[in-house]
């Protein structure tokens, strides 16, 4: 039986970090352009992902780095309100699960996870596991992270569909013997799972 694997973050759900941004901008000495390069481009948020500092220390360097004149609780919540379901990605999830066994793999900090389950605790009980960065201590496209995915999947590589917006690492999951589906759009994951042989129920 093959094994989907689902990304988070682009796949399931939108974000913008504008957003939030926006929200603080009169509030940081940080032009935002540069905050968003050091979040995306210079690694500033890894360690966090990997679950390395804890988030009042994240918060601390966040401050210390960009010059934030905030407190904790006001940067939690600014800093988490910038999702947005994809409702038709998870209503295809749904209707996957009824004949697959989906599991979600996602770089992501503890904040944003908590979050995002808080919310919307329907989307994560549609998981049959959960591969997270930041409970791993790695992430995409550490092989441990992968690693993790067969482990708690059960699956070998070669049983696994994972799909991903970020090219990067589809290339990376490609040399592990992962079948790779990097994600553009809803109809063109369909086209492409359709590809893999996957059956996608109509209705529940």
């Amino acid at each position: 039986m093959k094994c989907l694997a689902f990304d988070l973050g682009r796949v399931l759900f939108d974000f913008d970090y504008n957003i939030a941004l926006d929200r603080i901008k009169d509030r940081v000495k940080t032009p935002p352009q540069d905050i968003i390069n050091a979040l995306f481009y210079e690694d500033f948020g890894t360690d966090f992902e990997k679950g390395l500092i804890s988030p009042e220390n994240f918060f601390k360097k966040f401050v210390k780095e960009f010059g934030a004149d905030i407190n904790y609780n006001e940067f939690v919540k600014i800093w988490c309100e910038v999702f947005w379901p994809k409702n038709d990605m998870i209503d295809l999830v749904k209707r996957l699960r009824a004949a697959y066994r989906v599991h979600l793999i996602s770089n992501i900090n503890e904040l944003h996870f908590n979050y995002l389950e808080g919310n919307y605790p329907d989307v994560f009980s549609l998981f049959e596991g959960l591969v997270l960065s930041f409970k791993v201590k790695a992430v995409k496209p550490e092989v441990r992270i992968y690693k993790e995915l067969k482990a708690v999947s059960g699956c070998p590589y070669g049983s696994i569909i994972y799909i991903d917006d970020r090219g990067d690492l589809i290339d990376e999951a490609k040399r592990f013997g992962l079948n790779c589906i990097k994600f553009d759009s809803f109809h063109q994951l369909v086209d492409d799972l359709k590809k893999y042989s996957i059956f996608i129920p109509a209705v529940l």
